[in-house]
């Protein structure tokens, strides 16, 4: 299949797999996405592809699945609980990066066949690291608030679209502008660094876009916590 296809396929495993979470275990369902969804979106973004004639690392469509994860916590249960949800996603991908940072200190033995591999998708520049931890935490706390400040004028059911929306979208420029600057200026050129973040923007907000859908159905369980 081409790459176009596999993001398909991608896309509806992730949404999917995001409201048979909720489906099944409710808010804590949406815990455990968040959590493992930013350690695995952080190991995905290491690697790049060409979709539609534009490069573009992977990643995207999890960490959009994060934000509308978030969304249904802050719609259905409160700041508070959206909040705790993205501290949970921030420990993850601390102790991911803490822990297989040691692991990649041991020696290897003369048969060994992971460590190249390891450093490969685990020794990634601190830079790097360090950028993707800030975006993700000053990101998401934009998305809470933005979501929150837009449900006081649009409050009800119907509207989540306009609630999802109007703050993943502006978050998403916050993420992936800090992402960028804080990871590859003085690395790349300036206009490479700016390329970067507009495609990587483009694919997040193509993400949300097509995503709201799965919101509602998510939003179609636990009703009695209105």
């Amino acid at each position: 299949m081409t790459n176009e296809l596999w993001a398909l396929v991608a896309f509806l495993l992730t949404f999917i797999g995001l409201v048979l979470m909720y489906r099944y275990f409710g808010k804590e369902g949406l815990f455990v996405w968040v959590a493992v969804g930013t350690v695995i979106a952080n190991i995905q973004v290491t690697k790049s592809v060409e979709l539609f004639g534009i490069t573009a690392t992977l990643g995207n469509v999890l960490f959009a699945s994060i934000y509308l994860a978030t969304d249904i916590l802050n719609d259905r249960y409160g700041r508070t609980i959206a909040k705790k949800a993205v501290w949970l996603g921030f420990a993850s991908a601390i102790i991911m990066t803490v822990l297989m940072t040691t692991s990649l200190q041991f020696i290897p033995t003369s048969t060994d066949i992971a460590q190249e591999s390891m450093k490969t998708l685990f020794g990634v520049v601190p830079r790097i690291v360090l950028g993707s931890i800030i975006a993700y935490i000053i990101g998401q706390y934009v998305d809470v608030y933005l979501f929150n400040f837009i449900k006081k004028y649009f409050a009800s059911e119907r509207t989540f679209i306009i609630r999802a929306y109007g703050s993943t979208i502006f978050s998403s420029i916050v993420d992936t502008a800090l992402f960028s600057i804080i990871a590859f200026t003085g690395l790349m050129p300036n206009a490479v660094v700016f390329e970067i973040f507009i495609t990587t923007y483009i694919f997040k907000l193509a993400s949300t876009l097509f995503n709201i859908p799965f919101g509602y159905w998510a939003k179609t369980y636990h009703k009695e916590i209105q």
